[in-house]
């Protein structure tokens, strides 16, 4: 993720800096320029050139395009194994699934039966994990091994397509703020517009770039 984020940057800085001849060629406002590019990465770029879409304006629209897309399947394909995993927990493990959360799907991909579950908790004393399981809505058995494992293998599937869309929602957010920056140093106009704008590589630990940005015209 990381790496994908300082491609964005490096690929903001050149095209910003290839794009300042623009802004003095042309009467453009820094600000509008930002925030279409927030708006839509590479619609600032497009407004620089005139309202053409070549070039870097044409790059940061087809990369958000395609970030869309991949979050649009990846959503498709998790329904797909979140509806899987639940039937199969329904039919084969005998689970009432009715206002259940995270945990309890949790438990029915750790442990076969709703008593293997109570012992364990009861071996480790956990005395405030045992309430919900002596309720009958809260117990299960699974009639098979490989049901256990199928539940299993989907339910990491699911969990996988989660952390993936969180990845691909924060690539938006990056290209959003890199186009912006780059739309930025495109049109910024040194005789009208005190504009002061960093942007830095993410920290360790984040998917997101720093922006620190302001301006005034």
């Amino acid at each position: 993720m990381r790496n994908i984020i300082k491609a964005l940057f490096l690929i903001g800085f050149l095209v910003g800096g290839m794009q300042s001849s623009h802004a003095q060629e042309r009467d453009v406002s820094p600000g509008k320029a930002l925030a279409l590019s927030l708006l839509l990465p590479g619609l600032g770029h497009r407004y620089i050139q005139g309202g053409d879409w070549g070039g870097s304006a044409t790059a940061f629209a087809l990369i958000d395009v395609g970030i869309w897309a991949g979050l649009a399947g990846s959503e498709f394909r998790r329904d797909h194994y979140v509806d899987s995993y639940t039937t199969l927990a329904s039919m084969s493990a005998g689970a009432d699934l009715d206002g259940k959360g995270r945990d309890f799907f949790l438990n029915l991909a750790s442990y076969v039966s709703s008593d293997d579950y109570l012992a364990a908790r009861l071996r480790s004393r956990s005395w405030s994990d045992i309430d919900d399981v002596v309720d009958p809505d809260f117990q299960w058995r699974w009639e098979s091994e490989e049901d256990f494992q199928r539940f299993r293998a989907l339910r990491e599937d699911a969990e996988s397509l989660q952390r993936r869309r969180t990845f691909l929602i924060a690539t938006l957010v990056a290209n959003r703020l890199i186009s912006g920056f780059a739309a930025l140093r495109g049109a910024r106009r040194v005789d009208a517009t005190d504009a002061n704008v960093s942007l830095s590589m993410p920290p360790a630990g984040s998917v997101a770039p720093m922006m620190n940005l302001r301006l005034r015209w």
